[in-house]
């Protein structure tokens, strides 16, 4: 089968979707990914051919996006409601820059199916332009394709002859048994014909790591990370708390920056702490005793799939925000709210963290459920029948 892949233009909604790709291409089949900027940049690192849907029209609205959210305190200004809102006008946009490029290359190419996951609209769009099938790749907490952003698409939609809209063929769920029955705003209702579980694998690339990441320290190690976009680092203000807050626990710190120049740390850092640019985060979190991190879906399920505790800090009233709550939840992890969070708040939950073993406990428990799904194999296998049968 010719699989064609596509997402939004962030790295981070690419990564999830790389393994099953690559069980693809191992199973004999063909694999092409259609997008725009840095999703296409992680994709060709991945060794997967790609092809691009636009010139940079879908990044833009998407940088634009982060910008706000990231560098303004809006986020926190807006209800729940007003965010999704927000957010499905620039979806919606980010499809419409991206729609004709992929439809061209699904029908160029002569995809027999389109895999993409809930926020990028644009590849349930496509496979219904193309009357091919659709597959719903989750990329962590279960979601249905993104319909605010798809509902405003109704033109674009009518201009390319697709009179409905209906859930793709088949549904990717990466959510472990006891995750399914935390729900971040509404519970999931599906859709999709047939559903298929898929372990979580964390992807983010290949690397050679240094001599100490591989080993355990003689203190406990707590990862701290706010994902891999800069512009959610600015100059460092929103680390500084939660450096000071590990001042006191003896505790060795490891720092992801994403090259962000944190002009607003200590210089020199205390010496507990530890600074890259950017290292493999599941490689990290083998020899780590919990991470501190913004809310990100992935770094999330990556910290799920390692059993290590979670500290969520989220710094934008964004899906990071309704991302940290799953950990808390679940009981295996805890929660503050990231501009206001002061070095004692951070002291005491990592205190509560890393001594009570409940929380390790409830980490593990996931890692293990989360081992126990069907592999990437395993569903590239299962696929072309389900595929095969809609078509």
């Amino acid at each position: 089968m010719r699989y064609l892949f596509t997402t939004i233009p962030g790295a981070s909604h690419m990564l999830p979707l790389v393994p099953l790709a690559h069980a693809a291409l191992a199973a004999g089949h063909e694999v092409l990914v259609a997008a725009g900027g840095p999703a296409l940049t992680t994709a060709a690192s991945a060794g997967l051919h790609t092809v691009a849907t636009d010139d940079g029209r879908s990044l833009r609205p998407y940088e634009a996006l982060v910008r706000r959210f990231a560098e303004t305190d809006v986020s926190w200004n807006l209800t729940p409601g007003e965010v999704i809102e927000h957010v499905a006008g620039v979806f919606a946009e980010v499809a419409t820059g991206m729609i004709d490029g992929l439809v061209e290359a699904v029908r160029t190419w002569n995809a027999d199916a389109v895999v993409y996951p809930p926020p990028a609209v644009a590849g349930l769009l496509a496979a219904r332009a193309a009357g091919i099938p659709a597959v719903l790749h989750g990329i962590g907490t279960r979601r249905p394709t993104f319909r605010p952003a798809l509902h405003r698409l109704a033109p674009v939609a009518e201009r390319l002859g697709v009179t409905a809209l209906d859930e793709a063929e088949v549904e990717i769920d990466l959510s472990p048994a006891s995750l399914e029955t935390i729900h971040q705003d509404a519970p999931h209702q599906g859709g999709a014909a047939h559903t298929l579980p898929m372990r979580y694998v964390p992807y983010t690339g290949g690397a050679q790591l240094p001599d100490w990441a591989m080993r355990r320290g003689e203190r406990p190690r707590v990862a701290v990370t706010l994902g891999s976009l800069r512009s959610f680092y600015s100059d460092g203000a929103g680390l500084r708390d939660i450096i000071k807050g590990t001042e006191e626990l003896n505790v060795e710190v490891v720092l992801t920056t994403s090259g962000a120049e944190l002009t607003a740390l200590p210089s020199p850092l205390p010496g507990h702490v530890r600074t890259v640019d950017w290292i493999p985060l599941r490689a990290l979190l083998t020899t780590c005793d919990a991470i501190v991190h913004h809310g990100g879906m992935g770094t999330m399920y990556a910290a799920f799939d390692a059993g290590v505790p979670q500290l969520g800090v989220p710094m934008a009233h964004d899906d990071g925000w309704a991302n940290a709550q799953v950990p808390v939840a679940r009981g295996a992890g805890l929660m503050l709210e990231g501009p206001k969070a002061t070095g004692a708040d951070v002291a005491a939950a990592l205190r509560e963290l890393l001594g009570e073993p409940r929380y390790r406990s409830a980490s593990q428990e996931v890692a293990a459920e989360m081992r126990a799904m069907p592999t990437p194999a395993e569903v590239v296998g299962r696929l072309p029948g389900l595929l095969g049968a809609a078509s």
